[in-house]
């Protein structure tokens, strides 16, 4: 492979990446601000942890010094406005000491018209901002290489 290519390549790697990580992070920030500002507030309990045994290569996001450990999704039961009763789990995997408690009293933020959409206010947006960053520190470095590549294919 020529070397006046390795940049080219860099660039199409870390741009499109990027853009894809940080807009998809985005939307959960957004969907979350939007449950926060808009949605039916509910109170729930935790009513079990469905433990998950945290390996490389997982679905979970882990450092590899978690490998190996136990992590808890909190199970919330809770009721919609309409008195639906539901019971959903959580999408944010914890170290028991880390989670809720089993019987502890929660907010729960809802889309009335689907809430399958939900989630617990108590979970901060930081993990998301986190990704948004990453994602564009991605898309930052894949534009540098393709300046570069393009002033070298200039000078």
């Amino acid at each position: 492979m020529s070397p006046s290519l390795v940049p080219w390549l860099f660039s199409l790697a870390f741009t499109p990446v990027g853009a894809v990580l940080g807009v998809a992070a985005y939307r959960n920030v957004r969907r979350n601000r939007s449950l926060l500002q808009r949605g039916m507030r509910a109170q729930g309990v935790v009513t079990r942890l469905e433990a998950t045994r945290m390996h490389h290569g997982s679905e979970a996001t882990i450092t590899i010094r978690s490998s190996g450990t136990t992590a808890y999704y909190p199970v919330v039961a809770w009721t919609t406005a309409d008195n639906r009763a539901m019971e959903t789990r959580s999408n944010t995997a914890r170290p028991r000491a880390r989670t809720f408690a089993v019987g502890a009293r929660v907010e729960v933020r809802y889309d009335p018209a689907d809430p399958s959409r939900w989630m617990l206010p108590a979970e901060s947006n930081g993990i998301w901002w986190l990704f948004v960053a990453l994602g564009a520190l991605f898309v930052v470095i894949g534009l540098g290489f393709f300046c570069g590549a393009l002033l070298s294919q200039v000078l």
